[in-house]
């Protein structure tokens, strides 16, 4: 499998156990309300992990997530190169749609408005955060991004931290 591919096979992975929780999970009490999504994109990680089966990389916090959820088998990259793939996996479209191809041009000049998940989950009531390279470089801060809170790549001071407590002072919001 190429290595963009195994990217979008942890994409799909971790989206769709999120989606797996949400449909297998039965209310345990009377309360209510939006549940915690999260939504882990990492580039360039291939399926050297334990829920894949190799013996000589230690995951157990992967592996524990990946028993709990749908593991993908077979997933494919929309594009060779990170943006076009990551812009693909965040709007459901394809680079041939959006017309991204590489990682120098915002696909919002060259394809319109899109709707993206994190503008989704915004528009919902969720706040959205984008810690690092979720977009592409520069691209995550613009306004129609549709993230409440934009650590940008490199200037994260989030690590290492309790993520609570500075969201809390990062964006200003508590959590409820």
């Amino acid at each position: 499998m190429p290595p963009a591919g195994q990217c979008l096979l942890w994409l799909g992975l971790v989206l769709a156990s999120v989606c797996a929780s949400l449909e297998s999970a039965a209310p345990s009490n009377s309360t209510t309300g939006p549940l915690n999504v999260l939504l882990i994109i990492v580039d360039d990680l291939r399926p050297s992990l334990g829920c894949y089966g190799d013996k000589a990389i230690r995951s157990p916090n992967i592996d524990q997530l990946a028993s709990r959820s749908l593991l993908f088998q077979n997933a494919f990259a929309q594009q060779a190169v990170c943006a076009p793939s990551r812009v693909s996996f965040l709007t459901g479209r394809r680079p041939d749609t959006t017309r991204l191809y590489d990682f120098n041009s915002y696909w919002r000049v060259h394809a319109g408005n899109f709707s993206t998940i994190p503008q989704y989950f915004k528009e919902n009531g969720y706040v959205t955060m984008s810690v690092g390279k979720v977009f592409h470089p520069g691209t995550a801060c613009r306004p129609k991004s549709g993230f409440s809170c934009v650590v940008p790549e490199g200037q994260n001071p989030l690590l290492g931290l309790g993520l609570s407590l500075q969201r809390a002072v990062w964006v200003g919001w508590t959590p409820h």
